[in-house]
Parts: C-alpha cells; sequence; structure tokens
C-alpha cells in the first residue's frame, strides 16, 4: 500500500515540477517511477508462474493414488503406472516403475515393490529361462540367530 501512495504522490509531484518548468527534476522521478512500475510487473509474472505451478501440483495431487504400496495417476477414467512411492513421496516426481517377474522396481531410487501373487497369476508373461544363473538368488534373506 505505501508503494502505491508512492506512485500516487510520485506522480504527483512529477506534474507540479513540470508545470513550475523543472524538466529534468520530473524525468528523474518519473524514471524513478517506471523502475519501480518494471519491477512490480516482474514480480506479478513470477507470482503468476508460481501460482500456476502450485495449482498443477493441486490438481496432480487429486489425480494421484495410493494403493498402500505404490502411487497410480487416475487420469480420464484410466490407471497409468504404477509409479515409485519413495520418489513421489521425498521429491514429488512421478516415476515409473518397471515391470520384472515378480517385482517391479524403481530405475531412480532403486526401491523394489512385490507384485501380488493374484496379479502376478492374472497377467501372463512369458517364461525367461536364465542360463547365466546357477541358482536363484532370494529377495530377502533370513537372518541366522546368534
Amino acid at each position: 500500500m505505501a508503494s502505491s501512495l508512492l506512485q500516487a504522490t510520485g506522480f504527483k509531484r512529477a506534474l507540479t515540477l513540470c508545470i513550475e518548468g523543472r524538466h529534468q527534476e520530473a524525468e528523474a522521478i518519473l524514471r524513478s517511477l517506471q523502475d519501480e512500475f518494471l519491477a512490480v510487473c516482474e514480480e506479478n509474472d513470477a507470482l503468476k508462474t508460481q501460482l500456476n505451478e502450485v495449482a498443477s501440483i493441486l490438481d496432480l495431487a487429486e489425480k494421484v493414488q495410493f494403493d498402500g504400496q505404490k502411487y497410480w495417476l487416475m487420469d480420464d477414467g484410466e490407471k497409468k503406472g504404477p509409479f515409485c512411492q519413495v520418489c513421489y513421496d521425498r521429491d514429488g516426481l512421478l516415476v515409473n516403475l518397471q515391470q520384472h517377474e515378480s517385482h517391479w522396481e524403481c530405475h531412480s531410487c532403486k526401491g523394489l515393490y512385490m507384485i501380488p501373487a493374484k496379479e502376478s497369476a492374472t497377467k501372463k508373461r512369458p517364461t525367461v529361462i536364465r542360463s547365466t544363473l546357477k541358482k536363484t538368488i532370494p529377495f530377502f534373506l533370513e537372518r541366522e540367530m546368534i
């Protein structure tokens, strides 16, 4: 409010100086007012951009659903995903999970998400024979009791 009062009195002061024939002083005041106006315009543009970003985040937050393990994006009635829970909660990023035989993997944070048995049974995937491995590597190793 003080800024707009200063601008109003600045324009009045510049007009008075012009009437008195003190054009250089009036020009200096008008230049100062112009600089202030440009700064206000830049601030206004930055605030508009920030407001649009917040609106986009809120819009996205309404479309993201958490299933207890990972996130899904509901877009026009279509379920997209899954997305990494860690990356979304930590950084606000929707990072696609890569599906493997029995789990999904996040290539960003290296998180692993198990595919529920009922879900992996409904999705028929071709069997991949891995001849390079001598034995399978379990996801979870039991700790030896000491």
